[in-house]
């Protein structure tokens, strides 16, 4: 049986499940998890495959176990394909200006009203717009967000400091203490596995900040790299921006909303998106946001403005693996132990580690994310007494 007195901290509301054979839904599957034949139907490898495949082509995905798969929400299930779809975003053309994106800012800002609201403060472009709409607008907020003295991420921290002056409260986290793979030990049980787990331990410092300052939602820059970097086609029907772009459902779940926070992604909403897509719509690829840069220039510091670049998050991953390895091996022989699956052995184990790390191939890293984060939802459940 399912451990209740974990059950309200391991809930995910946001999902539900669907057996792709069958077609019954369930809101649910911690009964299934318990069942003794989960490691005998677990397959490693289709759920390798879906991290190859990425978020973009989740439809394409393949159960991991019992011929199961989450609904994230939007999705529909079409039962002639078996196969979830994911709804593509429909722009209406119409002509629009800088007033109309003020005016969808205010209107988005409007449904929080009595909220205490913060930011993510990444010392990116896409969260300073927003911080720049909610100055312009008078909205109170304040800011969080990871920061780090290492000099690949000198202009963000520069440009952290320089806006934490425009929130009520700013509170920026030491991220060499919260690098991606730490404290994947201390991941809470969830029903199906997921990549985003890896940087539970930074997630969970702004989670548990935002819960000091009493901040009840929390705006992400989510989304913001495809609106204003991607080409924008004058034709309608070739949009392309999913709803797992703007939202992790996985961190909203399991992070943010046991701390009393729910995690918003501002470029998430329609009446935004429909206001961006218009302003560019005909533009090519503008990977250093050039467009944005120049279009909100009279609410952005000049640095932002004047200056383009871009974060370089590997040396925080490496590092992160490399200092976790011993929790990883701890991790692995934990979860054969329990399960006996074959790949958690040390055998496979050193067949994936013992590589060249520094070479950043991304095939060698996702086989890599795709079992770590295998074993940690594994742990999870273990812990939890589910599996036993």
């Amino acid at each position: 049986m399912v451990n209740l007195k974990l059950k309200p901290e391991i809930t995910e509301p946001s999902i539900h499940f669907i057996n792709v054979e069958s077609g019954e839904t369930y809101s649910e599957i911690w009964e299934f998890l318990t069942n003794k034949d989960l490691c005998k139907t677990l397959s490693a490898d289709n759920y390798e495959q879906n991290v190859i495949e990425g978020l973009l082509k989740r439809t394409n995905w393949k159960p991991v176990f019992k011929d199961i798969l989450p609904v994230y929400p939007e999705m529909k299930w079409n039962s002639e394909k078996k196969q979830l779809e994911d709804p593509y975003f429909i722009p209406i053309i119409r002509k629009t200006t800088i007033k109309d994106f003020l005016t969808a800012s205010e209107s988005f800002f409007a449904k929080y009203a009595g909220k205490k609201i913060g930011v993510q403060l990444s010392g990116g472009l896409d969260s300073s717009i927003i911080i720049a709409m909610l100055k312009h607008c008078h909205v109170p907020f304040s800011l969080v967000g990871m920061t780090s003295n290492r000099y690949e991420f000198r202009t963000e921290k520069y440009i952290q400091n320089l806006l934490a002056e425009w929130g009520n409260e700013s509170v920026l986290i030491n991220y060499e203490k919260h690098l991606p793979l730490f404290d994947i030990d201390k991941v809470p049980a969830f029903q199906y596995p997921d990549m985003l787990c890896l940087n539970y331990s930074a997630d969970n410092a702004m989670a548990l900040e935002c819960k000091k300052l009493g901040i009840e939602v929390l705006f992400t820059g989510n989304g913001g790299d495809n609106v204003f970097a991607e080409e924008i086609s004058v034709n309608d029907e070739q949009c392309k921006w999913l709803p797992q772009i703007f939202t992790d459902t996985w961190l909203n779940d399991i992070v943010y909303a046991p701390q009393g926070v729910q995690l918003v992604p501002f470029f998430g909403d329609n009446d935004i998106m429909q206001t961006i897509y218009n302003l560019r719509m005909g533009q090519l690829e503008d990977n250093s946001k050039l467009w944005a840069r120049q279009f909100f220039s009279d609410f952005l510091p000049k640095e932002l403005v004047n200056y383009g670049y871009c974060a370089d998050f590997w040396g925080l991953y490496i590092n992160g693996l490399q200092k976790s390895m011993p929790t990883v091996r701890k991790l692995f022989y934990r979860v054969y132990e329990i399960t006996n699956i074959p790949c958690f052995s040390d055998t496979d184990l050193d067949e994936i580690l013992n590589q060249d790390l520094q070479n950043a191939h991304k095939s060698m890293y996702q086989k890599i994310e795709a079992r770590i984060s295998l074993a940690v939802w594994l742990n999870g459940l273990i812990k939890a007494e589910i599996i036993r």
